[in-house]
Formats: structure tokens, C-alpha cells, sequence
């Protein structure tokens, strides 16, 4: 679990520090791209058919077809993404359905009401999954990790297979070369049971369809109240950059300088949970915890839009925005955080990082002599 843990939290930075060389497209219709390009491609728009050539590919949109090549990563969020070209390190991304095709290598991070993994599919690497309804039509090469009201394994997976479902079906055409541990509403049967080649685990569902996380009675419910939270947070935090002591972040920062930011800050981000327990073990120091703990939320919230700010700067510098605005700065950055956030693991590492930045720029301003100034774009 540590392992995955640090292999998130580097997927963050990966993310956070590669924008230096990011080719970004707007688009209001339909976007066709077939050129190759030398960095990272950044996409932001209705519907993007990209059969062109670049490293790191970030897309948000309403509808992604993908049958380029992407020498590292996919990032993506939409309502439909089908990705039908070749990945060299992992698909990570959150849809309302999402089909893959073609060479996929690396490890993937998916969630949508459906996912499906075509015959046409190859894929090599760790794949995380949480969906209603998930398919494995393709043969899939490493361990799986799938949360899903349903799973149907109707091909090879050479790995370990880890599954929390409602039900679990392995077709005639499906096996799995390697260890089962599942927890579902129902056993498989007989025929199922000898096309696992390795040890089985079963443990039953303790309520039935559990696991249906994507069910109708509830999303929309959560959907809401994600939605009205990151809206809310949104509006404090341009009400937050109204104080013009703020103007400070008015300056861009580098990919270096945030990197130097969240080192510092991990110190605080650390020791302060550390600071409310052992405050309450003392006994003495027991409204030093209270207080503490009544001022997590609020410097959690300046900390993050702080953090947000500096980013979203050191995104609009990557691009060559010319406007020093921090509104716009925190706009950029609360978009990409809130897309980000959504992707299974990484919320709460996203927030540690994002936390980590501002405490980092806090931390560093109560040194009078390594008071830091930031560079001009």
C-alpha cells in the first residue's frame, strides 16, 4: 500500500512539473488534430479527435476520440472517451463511459458508469477501476483492481485479479492466469471457478449490491453536492483574493519554485496532526489541541487556494499568458484541480500536494531572510 501511495503521489508531481512544454488548444466544436507535436498537448473544449503524435496528452471535453499515439500518459475527463491509439505510460481518466482499443502500456486509472475493454485492446500494466459495468474483452497483461456493480471477464488477464462487485462473471473465452480474491453477491459457479489458474478468495457481499457505487438513487445526490462544494469554494477563494495583500501571487512561479514550496511545506503538513495528538496526550496542552483542530479548516482553505493560486500561475506562465491577473492564476488552477480530483486515489494526495505548496509559501515568509520573491514570467 505504501508503494502505491508514493507511486500516486509522484504521478501529482509528474503532473504538476511537466507543463513547461505543453502545446494548449481551445475549441468550441468539433477538433480535429493529426499533427505531431515535440511536448505535451493540452485540450480544453467540446469534442477533440486526436490522431496526431505528442507526449503527455491532458484532455477535458465533452467527447474524446483518441487514436494518435501518446508517448507517456492520457489524462482525460469527459462524458465519453474512447481511446484507440497507443498509450506508453497509462490511461488516467474519468468519464461517463470509456472504451479502449489498440497498445496500451502502463498503469491505468479509470472510472466511468462503463468501461470496456475491447477485443482490439492489448493492455500491459496495473489497471485501478471503478465503475457500474466493466468489461474485459481485450486480454490485459498485470494485476487488476476493480470496484463495480458488475464485471465481466471475457478474455485473458495474465495477473492477479482483485475485485469488490455485486456480480462476477468469466466467460467461456475468459481466464485469469493468477491469483482471485473477490467480494461479491454471489459465488461462481463450478465451470467459472476452473478458469481461475491460481488461488480463489471469496468473500460475500454484506449487503446486497454494495458495491453498485454508481447507482442512479445515489450519484446524482453526490454528484450535487461535489458540484455545490467545489462551487462554493471557488467563490471564498476569489473573495479571499480580493485582500490585496494577495497581489503577491500576481507574479508567476516556476515548476522549480512550486517544487521548492511543497518540500517546505510537507514539514507543517506533517506535524501538525502530530501537534493535535501529542497536545492531547499531555493533557495540560488540551486546549492548545481544540485549538488546533478549530483552525485546520480554515488554514486548510487558505493553504489550498494559496497553493491553487501558484499553480494555476506557473500553468498560465507555461502557456504564455501574458496576464499577471491572480483571478485568473486561481480560475486556472481551481479547473484543473477540480478535474484532477475526480480521479480515482488522487484526491486526497492532490490535496496534501496542493496544501503543501501554500503551507510551503507560508512557512518560507516567516524567515526574514529567504522571504521569497517571485521571478518575472
Amino acid at each position: 500500500m505504501q508503494c502505491k501511495s508514493f507511486f500516486v503521489f509522484c504521478v501529482l508531481l509528474f503532473i504538476a512539473f511537466r507543463l513547461f512544454a505543453i502545446e494548449l488548444k481551445l475549441g468550441n466544436e468539433v477538433v480535429e488534430e493529426s499533427e505531431t507535436f515535440s511536448g505535451d498537448y493540452l485540450f480544453a473544449g467540446k469534442f477533440l479527435r486526436f490522431q496526431g503524435e505528442a507526449h503527455d496528452l491532458f484532455l477535458f471535453s465533452e467527447t474524446i476520440e483518441f487514436s494518435g499515439t501518446a508517448k507517456l500518459a492520457i489524462i482525460a475527463a469527459a462524458q465519453r472517451i474512447a481511446i484507440a491509439g497507443t498509450v506508453g505510460n497509462g490511461v488516467k481518466a474519468a468519464a461517463q463511459s470509456i472504451t479502449l482499443k489498440n497498445n496500451i502500456t502502463g498503469t491505468n486509472f479509470l472510472a466511468a458508469e462503463k468501461i470496456t475493454f475491447e477485443p482490439e485492446s492489448n493492455t500491459q500494466g496495473a489497471t485501478f477501476v471503478a465503475a457500474r459495468k466493466v468489461e474485459v474483452k481485450g486480454p490485459i497483461t498485470g494485476d487488476v483492481y476493480a470496484a463495480a456493480g458488475e464485471v465481466s471477464i471475457q478474455n485473458e488477464i495474465h495477473g492477479n485479479v482483485n475485485v469488490h462487485t455485486g456480480q462476477l462473471k468469466i466467460s467461456e473465452q475468459g481466464k485469469i492466469v493468477g491469483d482471485l480474491i473477490y467480494h461479491s453477491d454471489h459465488e461462481l459457479r463450478k465451470n467459472e471457478v476452473a478458469r481461475v489458474t491460481g488461488t480463489i478468495t471469496f468473500k460475500r457481499n454484506e449487503e446486497e449490491g454494495s458495491y453498485d457505487i454508481f447507482s442512479d438513487s445515489d450519484s446524482d445526490g453526490v454528484a450535487w453536492f461535489s458540484l455545490f462544494f467545489k462551487l462554493s469554494f471557488a467563490v471564498l477563494g476569489f473573495l479571499l483574493l480580493l485582500f490585496p495583500i494577495t497581489r503577491i501571487f500576481e507574479k508567476p512561479v516556476t515548476p522549480k519554485e512550486i517544487l521548492t514550496h511543497s518540500l517546505w511545506g510537507l514539514i507543517p503538513v506533517f506535524v501538525y496532526p502530530t501537534a493535535i495528538v501529542t497536545s492531547f496526550i499531555l493533557v495540560i496542552t488540551i486546549p492548545l489541541a481544540i485549538a488546533l483542530i478549530l483552525g485546520f479548516v480554515p488554514l486548510l482553505f487558505v493553504t489550498k487556494v494559496i497553493g491553487i493560486t501558484l499553480i494555476g500561475g506557473g500553468i498560465a506562465s507555461a502557456l504564455k499568458i501574458t496576464s499577471n491577473s491572480r483571478f485568473l492564476f486561481f480560475l486556472i488552477g481551481v479547473l484543473l484541480y477540480s478535474i484532477l480530483s475526480f480521479i480515482p486515489f488522487f484526491g486526497f494526495f492532490l490535496m496534501v500536494f496542493v496544501s503543501a505548496v501554500g503551507c510551503g509559501l507560508l512557512l518560507m515568509g516567516l524567515f526574514p531572510k529567504q522571504v521569497y520573491i517571485p521571478r518575472q514570467g
